[in-house]
Formats: structure tokens, C-alpha cells, sequence
């Protein structure tokens, strides 16, 4: 153990000692790299006068009816900007229908048909060689004018990697500028769109708008493969071809700072395998509060550029990998970052990990798959864990010391570990919830969601720490300064610890196959805690929480910010929670039974969903078809409105209670608005009958479709008291409802 320990404090030495020699290659890249950003006032320029220049770039048509190209930027004595002056027109057309929606929402249009005065054009495909086979070219040098005209129109502010990149846009026009094809680079900005095709990117196409003028980042709008794979079914958008699937994380930190949670070396080690036909430039990301010493590619050092705000590596290989070859990196770093503490990839997909920390007597830490801590020295002390299962996201704690452990065992026998914080007092704090108000609500919960819906994946003991953060399995965050007062109508200490200990089943150990199903971490842990909720509090917190999650939303909706929820992290995390919440509320009264008042099949449903979710890699359309497997019947239109469309319907209903034939009946109309005309939802509503109590109210289904429904329920053997449509708030709509 004492080589251990001297191994890993050897990490600070090592990374920031190693030095390796440039390629000649490489120093080519960041001259090259720097040329992207150099200035273009008064830049030697190449010149081309077009007229009715037509230029397909995948979905998106551009007509250049009569201007001129500036070129400038040369690599390899092609150029990699262009400026068009003159007139034109951008045309677009979105074939998979929840883009369409993403779009729409966006731009209040689903298509884009726009004209244009100047565009600004980063590239690396043949456009120019397109237009110089057909147009004479003179060299020149770019005025003030143009270059002041193409600054006016924020030219090129979307394209520097500043903010809110995922990848680094000047890595990725260079690597395709090196292999130039016509199927390379291309990113346009004109009036208040980009444009973006990346044949680099999972996804290549992307269309971005600036949402309100004046804007320094743009809203991605719509995003897809490109034309040629022709993926544009809803189902299968998320059957996407990674460039690299991760196999195996593995960490060597030595841990220290005042709060135990400082990395001060690391060694990061990510195995990968090639999906790609060939691949010689690798994205790779890391936390950008983690600060990279070196990366070596299978023990020999590699170069590679990384931004300081980035999260985005982009590495150099010496030579090209081909499909199915493994990659092996190694990443020497310290900081702060613990939302993701190793290295990945853009391919979300869970892998296998472990994790081997070096701390400091005193100091505590608590990691899924954990083992006995060793000692080293006397000083330090080694942890090590591997957890049974892949995760797609792994956080651990620490502290450096005042903690203890509070073991409680569950009813199937499981233990929860309650950390013990000294400094987390009465005293110390306002709001301060007690261990035994606490840690009853949390096992209480704990035990309603496994009788439920069964164990947590592969969990055999639990910490729960007492303060903020994102649970996962193996490890809940219950705070114990809560003000729950402030929450009793919603659920009070039940809610937090239901939202606390549900990550244990929709957590860090999903599997999801895109970013497309990221709705799913956000929203069904908060549906499991509502269900607590009701369970715990009964019916009234439950609706009261629904309620003003449906408010929200309908602000949401109201400001132009709703998006799909297959749109994944385009949308915004409030948004994609409360939607989610409520499809998952909207199903299970899809699948409750009228007769029994009772939901068996959707309890079965979340069951099979957890195991699904957790143990294999998932798509949208796998919960669609789970979730069809339990209504026992297709969900296609609930879905096209719910998990790939947009907005919530306005219900306009008149009702009235007539006799015919010697029975009773409810007649009424529904007049739905602000969905599109093929809306349609089946919708719960209740009849309660003269000399009936409420509890004998009769509950039925009916079919609600765009732009009018009408409806006759019955017959009755005695005249209706009271009818209630949406019984159980049963769709997520605004109702205005009114008796003839």
C-alpha cells in the first residue's frame, strides 16, 4: 500500500512535468486552428460575382440569385469563409414531424422559406470549388463595407466557440478541412437562423434560430441525421451511430481541500470502441472545472486541443482507427467537477467503472459499490469501488470529517446508511429537520416503492446524504434543512423524501441510447415521489402538486418556450420535468380501470419499466411500446401529441341532461382548441346520479378529438346529479366547461 499511496501523489509531479515534443502535424493544426479566428478587414480575398447559383447542402436549398462571394481563411490553399453579398433565398424543409414541432415552437413556422441580403459561410465541402468552375474569380482585398455589413448581421458570433458549444466549432471545421469532400463541413448564418451540417457529429444536421434579437447564443430548433441515412421516423430518431461507444471508466484520484472534495491529481482512464468506418480525431469531454495536465493514447502521449470553458477534448490520433478497434486514453487532471468526475463521450450509453481514491484519515466518502477502506500509512487510506452495474452518470461524496453513519434497515431487508453531519444542527441552522421526523419519512418511502414496484437495481445498501444533490442509485440526497411548512399542501417531508430515495430507480444506472430520452431521468423520479404522496398524504397533495405543475407549463407555453419532449436537453429541465410528470399521470389513467377504480396495470407497467430502463440501453420507442403493452392497445396518437408534440388542448364544453326513451342521459359538445386537428384523447368523466353519493359516481371514457367531439353518456335509470368532465384531471388541459 505505501507504493500505492506514493503512486498517486506522484500524479501532480507527473502531469504537470511530462513534456513531449509537438508533430510537425500538430503545430500545422494550431497554426491552422489560429488562421479560423484571424480578423478579415482588409484580408487578401478571392472575389466571384454569381447569378442564380442554386446550392443543395442536405435538407437545406440555397439560392444565390445575384451577388458575390468574398472568399477568405485559406488551409491548403482552400479557402474556409465565405461572405455573400447581394440577394437570395434559404429553403428548408423538416421531413420528421417532432422536429417540425421543435421547430414551430421556435419559429412559429415549420418550415423555412427566407430571403436574404447577407449571409456569413464557414465551410469545408467544395462550395467554392462549385463556384469557381462556374463563375470567373478576382482577387481583392475586403473592404470596410463588407466586412462591416457582414459584422451588422452577427456574421460570425454564433460560430466562435465561446458559449454554450458542445463540440469546439473550429476543431471540428478543421479536421473536416483535411479531408476535404463534398460531404464536409458547412455552417451559414443568415437574417436570424444558422444553418449547421457537421458530418462529424452524431447528428449532422442542425437548424438554430435567435430567438430574440440581439440573442449571443441561439436555440437549437431542429436536429437530425443527414438525408442520405433518410432516419426520420419519430420511433427511430434516437437509433443514432455514435462515432465511439465507451466500454470501461476507470479513476485514480488523490482527494483533499477543505471540504474533501478536491481533486488534487487524477487519473482518468476511458476505453473505447470505434463505431465509425475510420476515425483519426476522437471528441472527448471532460467536466470543464477539471483541468487536463496531459492525455496519453495507449501509454503514449497524444496531442490534443481543449478551450478553457470546454467540457469538449478534441484529440488527434497519430494514425486512423478503423470500425471495431479499441481506444485507450488516459487523462491526468485535477479541480473541481463531480457531476462527472471521468471521462466521456457524446454517446450516453451506461458502461462499466471503478474507483480507486486516495484520502486522508478523517475524511469520509461515500461511492455505490463501495468497499472496506484500507489503510496505507497511518495517514492516508485507500477506497475502492466497482459497481455491479454500468452507469451512464457516477457521483460520489465526501467529507472531510464530523460524518457518522445512522443504519436502518428497510422491509426487504436493505440497508439505508443515514450520513451524520456534525455541523448540520438545530443550532446551526433554520429549517432543521430532526433524525426522527427524517429518517422515518425516508424508509417509509423507501418501503412503499419497493412493495410497489420492487428492489432498486442491484442496490444491497444505500447512503443517504443529508443534503442537496442528484441522487442516483446507491446514493440519495434527503436534505435535513428543509423548510417543509412551506411545502405541507404538496406534500411537506413525504415529498422530499420521496423525491430523495425515487433516483434509486430512474437514476444514474439508466441506460438511454441518445439524448433524446434525458426526460425520463428528470421526470419519473418525481412521478414515483407523487405517488408516495398520495400514498402518505392522500389525494389532495398529489392534485395540488399536479396543479402547479400544469400552471407552470402553462406560462411555459404562454412565453413560446415549449418544446417536444423527445427534443431531450434542448428543453428546458423544469419543463421537461413537469411534462413528464404529467404523461406519466395522463397513462395511468389511461390504464385505470372505471369499474374497480383501481390502476393494476400501470403499477405493473412502472415495474417492468424500471428493469427495462436500467437493464439494457433504451429508447422513446421502447417506453412507447411498454407502455402499449399494458394499455394492451396502439398509444400512436397519445404520443404524437404528448412525447412529440407540443402545446396542451383548450376543452370548450357544453353539457346538458336530457330524458329519451324513459332513461337519462348527459348530452354535450367539446370544442378543442389549440392542438392540431388529428388531437385525439380518450377522456375520463364522471356521472353521479340522484340519490347516489359521490363515492357511487359512475366513471366512463370518451374519445375527444380536434376540432369538435360530441358525446351522449347513458343510459341512466335516474336523473343526473352532477357530471365532471376530466374526472381525475385525466388529460393535461385547460378546461372551460359550461351546463346548457
Amino acid at each position: 500500500m505505501q507504493s500505492i499511496i506514493r503512486y498517486i501523489i506522484g500524479l501532480s509531479i507527473i502531469s504537470a512535468s511530462t513534456v513531449f515534443g509537438e508533430s510537425a502535424e500538430f503545430k500545422k493544426f494550431q497554426a491552422d486552428y489560429s488562421n479560423l479566428d484571424i480578423d478579415l478587414l482588409n484580408n487578401p480575398c478571392e472575389v466571384a460575382a454569381v447569378k442564380d447559383f442554386v446550392y443543395q447542402k442536405d435538407l437545406a436549398r440555397f439560392t444565390f440569385t445575384d451577388g458575390a462571394f468574398y472568399f477568405l481563411r485559406y488551409v491548403d490553399n482552400r479557402p474556409t469563409t465565405a461572405i455573400f453579398v447581394g440577394s437570395g433565398r434559404a429553403e428548408i424543409q423538416i421531413p420528421a414531424q417532432v422536429e417540425r414541432n421543435s421547430l414551430f415552437c421556435i419559429t412559429h413556422d415549420s418550415v423555412v422559406n427566407e430571403s436574404f441580403e447577407n449571409c456569413f459561410i464557414r465551410f469545408s465541402d467544395d462550395l467554392d470549388q462549385l463556384i469557381k468552375a462556374k463563375y470567373p474569380v478576382e482577387q481583392s482585398t475586403l473592404s470596410w463595407k463588407i466586412f462591416n455589413s457582414a459584422k451588422q448581421a452577427q456574421g460570425e458570433v454564433f460560430f466562435k466557440p465561446v458559449i454554450q458549444h458542445r463540440f469546439d466549432n473550429y476543431f471540428q471545421l478543421l479536421r473536416s478541412a483535411y479531408e476535404r469532400k463534398a460531404d464536409g463541413y458547412f455552417w451559414v448564418d443568415f437574417n436570424r437562423y444558422v444553418f449547421a451540417y457537421d458530418p462529424n457529429q452524431p447528428e449532422q444536421f442542425r437548424l438554430a434560430y435567435e430567438f430574440e434579437g440581439g440573442d449571443f447564443a441561439i436555440t437549437e430548433a431542429a436536429i437530425l441525421q443527414k438525408q442520405a441515412l433518410g432516419v426520420y421516423d419519430d420511433m427511430v430518431l434516437s437509433e443514432i451511430r455514435f462515432p465511439t461507444t465507451c466500454l470501461q471508466r476507470q479513476g485514480k484520484f488523490k482527494m483533499g481541500g477543505q471540504d474533501g472534495c478536491q481533486i488534487e491529481a487524477g487519473l482518468g482512464q476511458i476505453k473505447l470502441i470505434v463505431n465509425a468506418d475510420s476515425l483519426k480525431y476522437v471528441s472527448l469531454f471532460l467536466d470543464f472545472h477539471l483541468k487536463e495536465d496531459s492525455i496519453y493514447f495507449h501509454s503514449q502521449p497524444v496531442n490534443y486541443l481543449r478551450r478553457r470553458t470546454f467540457d469538449f477534448i478534441g484529440i488527434i490520433l497519430p494514425e486512423y482507427h478503423y470500425k471495431g478497434d479499441t481506444l485507450e486514453f488516459s487523462l491526468w487532471y485535477k479541480g473541481k467537477g463531480f457531476d462527472q468526475a471521468l471521462p466521456f463521450v457524446e454517446n450516453p450509453r451506461a458502461s462499466m467503472l471503478s474507483l480507486e481514491l486516495t484520502v486522508a484519515n478523517g475524511s469520509n466518502y461515500y461511492l455505490p459499490g463501495q468497499m472496506a477502506a484500507q489503510d496505507i500509512d497511518g495517514r492516508f487510506k485507500l477506497i475502492e469501488a466497482i459497481p455491479e452495474r454500468p452507469f451512464n452518470t457516477f457521483r460520489f461524496q465526501g467529507y472531510v470529517a464530523g460524518a457518522d453513519t445512522i443504519q436502518a434497515l428497510s422491509d426487504i431487508g436493505i440497508a439505508l446508511n443515514f450520513i451524520k453531519l456534525g455541523y448540520i444542527t438545530k443550532h446551526n441552522f433554520n429549517c432543521f429537520m430532526p433524525e426522527n421526523i427524517q429518517q422515518p419519512a425516508v424508509v417509509a418511502a423507501f418501503n412503499f416503492m419497493t412493495e410497489r414496484f420492487g428492489s432498486p437495481p442491484a442496490a444491497f445498501e444505500i447512503f443517504v446524504s443529508p443534503e442537496e444533490g442528484q441522487g442516483m442509485p446507491g446514493l440519495a440526497y434527503v436534505p435535513q434543512v428543509a423548510c417543509v411548512s412551506e411545502w405541507e399542501a404538496y406534500g411537506g417531508m413525504d415529498l422530499v423524501a420521496g423525491n430523495g430515495i425515487s433516483n434509486q430507480w430512474f437514476g444514474g444506472a439508466l441506460q438511454p441510447a441518445s439524448d433524446r430520452e434525458s426526460w425520463v431521468a428528470l421526470a419519473l423520479p418525481k412521478f414515483l415521489s407523487l405517488l408516495y404522496v398520495e400514498n402518505s398524504r392522500g389525494a389532495k397533495a398529489y392534485y395540488s402538486n399536479l396543479f402547479n405543475r400544469s400552471d407552470t407549463l402553462i406560462k411555459v407555453i404562454a412565453r413560446g418556450w415549449d418544446l417536444p419532449l423527445a427534443t431531450g436537453s434542448r428543453l428546458r429541465e423544469a419543463i421537461a420535468s413537469n411534462k413528464g410528470v404529467w404523461l406519466m399521470h395522463m397513462l395511468r389513467f389511461l390504464m385505470f380501470d372505471t369499474k374497480t377504480r383501481t390502476s393494476p396495470s400501470f403499477n405493473k407497467f412502472i415495474q417492468e419499466l424500471s428493469v427495462t430502463l436500467n437493464g439494457k440501453t433504451f429508447t422513446n420507442a421502447d417506453f412507447v411500446k411498454l407502455a402499449e403493452k399494458y394499455y394492451g392497445a396502439p398509444l400512436t396518437d397519445f404520443f404524437a401529441q404528448w412525447l412529440y408534440g407540443y402545446n396542451m388542448p383548450e376543452f370548450n364544453v357544453e353539457y346538458s341532461f336530457v330524458q329519451r326513451d324513459g332513461s337519462y342521459y348527459v348530452d354535450g359538445s367539446v370544442v378543442t382548441k389549440k392542438v392540431g386537428d388529428a388531437f385525439s384523447m380518450p377522456v375520463v368523466m364522471g356521472v353521479e346520479l340522484t340519490g347516489r353519493t359521490s363515492d357511487e359516481t359512475i366513471y366512463m371514457r370518451e374519445t375527444i378529438k380536434a376540432p369538435e367531439t360530441l358525446f351522449s353518456l347513458g343510459p341512466f335509470p335516474t336523473q343526473p346529479k352532477k357530471f365532471v368532465f376530466n374526472e381525475f384531471f385525466s388529460v393535461l388541459s385547460q378546461d372551460r366547461v359550461k351546463k346548457k
